[in-house]
């Protein structure tokens, strides 16, 4: 869902994490400290997104045996979770109208936009597709996101939506691909490009059991106002780290080579920097040590990897600029996420 130069902003909120509890509770699950870290936030609290992820792999683990926990979870979601963006939502007409409802106030539950809906055709079907971006350690995340949308959808639909394909940008094993799709009830894409959901424009208009006009305008108010009460993204920062996430693989992440790519010249990119009290050097370093902390939690990711995929052109000189960061090795770094996680597990 959130791309990696989104990543430090995006976040959930306090009453969807409570989702957790309620899986603990019905799987009869004491888990102390997994308890104990949701209920420091209160409901309208911001939660991290690597935090949320992290509560999520720590859950799951309790249940290696379960092949779809994310989705034994997702049945569980309550509009009570999503807050004021799902009432609102729920009290549209149609489905079409709270998909234009979830994208103008998607910053209320995400703290910033991440989902792209436009329409596209799949296998000569008109279809509306709603993306995001992966980002790697999110498969769980991304899972337990797309099935609780679904299936909240479906709870206020007068009659069920029909879904053309799911996509997801992890692999899984065939028997967790079968629940997937049981789930779905559609062909299921895994490592795809993208995270995808996509169904036939024709259920736009299905109308949605709890349609009242008079409480959508109260609670568009009441939205109006939370938005404005979070922070706007700044795009230009957001474009800009985007690019530098693209060509850093590639090791062209300078401010010649990514200066065209905004369509502006090197002096003119060095002055909106400045504009910021921001320096190219600062901002490159910074996006790294993000990119750094979220690669590390992939344990499928080696270090050569991670170092390559920030554009060091060897191990040792990423290992350096980790320790300046972090100050501690990058392996150090791991051992230590892997420990706190395994810590989680046992309570």
């Amino acid at each position: 869902m959130p791309t990696p130069q989104n990543a430090g902003i995006v976040r959930v909120t306090g009453s969807w994490i409570r989702l957790l509890t309620d899986w603990l509770d019905q799987n009869g699950l004491d888990a102390p400290a997994l308890r104990a870290a949701v209920a420091a936030y209160g409901p309208t609290d911001n939660v991290p997104i690597n935090d949320w992820a992290q509560m999520l792999a720590a859950a799951f683990a309790l249940r290696p045996q379960d092949q779809a926990a994310s989705l034994a979870l997702a049945r569980l979601v309550t509009l009570q979770h999503t807050g004021v963006l799902g009432y609102l939502a729920a009290a549209c007409d149609n489905l079409g109208q709270a998909l234009l409802s979830y994208q103008r106030f998607e910053r209320l539950f995400y703290g910033a936009s991440v989902a792209q809906i436009h329409s596209r055709s799949v296998d000569s079907t008109p279809c509306v597709e709603i993306a995001w971006q992966p980002l790697p350690g999110m498969a769980l995340v991304d899972e337990t996101a797309i099935a609780a949308l679904v299936h909240i959808t479906r709870q206020n639909l007068v009659r069920d939506v029909a879904l053309q394909q799911v996509h997801f940008s992890h692999r899984c094993n065939p028997q967790q691909l079968q629940a997937l799709e049981d789930f779905f009830a559609c062909p299921v894409v895994m490592e795809s490009d993208r995270i995808r959901l996509l169904f036939s424009v024709d259920v736009l208009s299905l109308p949605l059991m709890r349609g009242e006009p008079g409480l959508r305008h109260l609670l568009e108010e009441q939205a109006l106002s939370m938005l404005r009460a979070v922070p706007e993204p700044d795009e230009f920062l957001r474009q800009l780290q985007a690019e530098m996430v693209r060509l850093l693989p590639e090791g062209e992440a300078t401010i010649e080579s990514l200066a065209p790519r905004l369509y502006c010249s090197v002096r003119t990119l060095q002055r909106r920097l400045d504009e910021k009290n921001l320096s190219w050097k600062a901002l490159l370093d910074r996006t790294r040590e993000q990119l750094a902390c979220q690669y590390l939690a992939d344990n499928s990711l080696s270090l050569l990897e991670v170092s390559m995929l920030l554009g060091y052109r060897n191990q040792g000189t990423f290992s350096r600029a980790f320790k300046r960061w972090q100050n501690c090795s990058p392996l150090t770094y791991r051992k230590h996420q892997m420990h706190k996680n395994a810590s989680d597990h046992k309570d």
